[in-house]
């Protein structure tokens, strides 16, 4: 009975859109944060505000672990993140290095994702990429390769006439992903006629395989849409 009314309670549409209200504002406070001369005149607001939200949302954590009906659905994406949005509040209670809690903090960031709960897209986006996660993989992977491949060739293509700006490998690797993905920040290019042809050609081959990933993801997001309008 009592698993019931939490359910009802939580799948209320006025506590879904409290929710939502108070995870944009704590977006919205986090960056103002960043901004020292405006955290350290408001740093009591920001601190309360990060109170009430963490005792609001580890209220609400709580019910939906009570209202799971298995164990292992605790291992569910979006427990997950319920579970890391307030873990960073708790993490200065214990005894870690506080230099380690400084990278637990940014998990806060992760509210963001709360809302995901509350918006029907977004879960149909999360159910897209899951079902595909094999054929995404594999496009990653190969462009991977590719960068890597493209980063040795241009390396030996303008390592002489560009030391400076293709003083490494590595650094070629910069490059490369700048070409692949067609930005083209024009903070390194190359001058060589190897060079350019070779350029040339890794942005056609970007615009090819960064395509492929879209209409995937297009294609089963449509899918999932059909699926729940049926």
């Amino acid at each position: 009975m009592i698993k019931g009314y939490l359910k009802n309670f939580l799948n209320n549409k006025f506590v879904d859109y409290f929710l939502i209200f108070l995870i944009i504002f704590n977006i919205i406070c986090l960056g103002f944060e960043t901004d020292k001369t405006i955290y350290l005149t408001y740093k009591t607001f920001f601190s309360k505000v990060e109170l009430v939200s963490v005792i609001i949302f580890t209220i609400e954590y709580i019910m939906r672990l009570v209202t799971l009906d298995k164990l292992k659905n605790i291992f569910q994406p979006l427990m997950v993140i319920d579970l890391l949005a307030i873990l960073p509040f708790y993490l200065p209670l214990s005894r870690l290095d506080l230099r380690i809690l400084r990278i637990f903090r940014l998990f806060r960031i992760l509210r963001i994702f709360k809302l995901a709960r509350y918006f029907e897209a977004l879960q149909m986006i999360g159910k897209a990429i899951y079902k595909k996660r094999t054929e995404l993989i594999s496009i990653f992977g190969v462009l991977l390769f590719l960068i890597f491949l493209s980063s040795f060739f241009m390396f030996y293509a303008e390592a002489e006439a560009q030391p400076n700006a293709f003083h490494n490998i590595l650094d070629t690797f910069w490059w490369s992903i700048v070409t692949f993905t067609t930005v083209g920040y024009g903070d390194v290019y190359p001058i060589t006629p190897i060079g350019k042809l070779l350029s040339a050609t890794i942005v056609l081959i970007g615009i090819m395989l960064f395509a492929l990933p879209t209409s995937i993801l297009t294609a089963e997001f449509l899918n999932e849409f059909q699926s729940k309008d049926k």
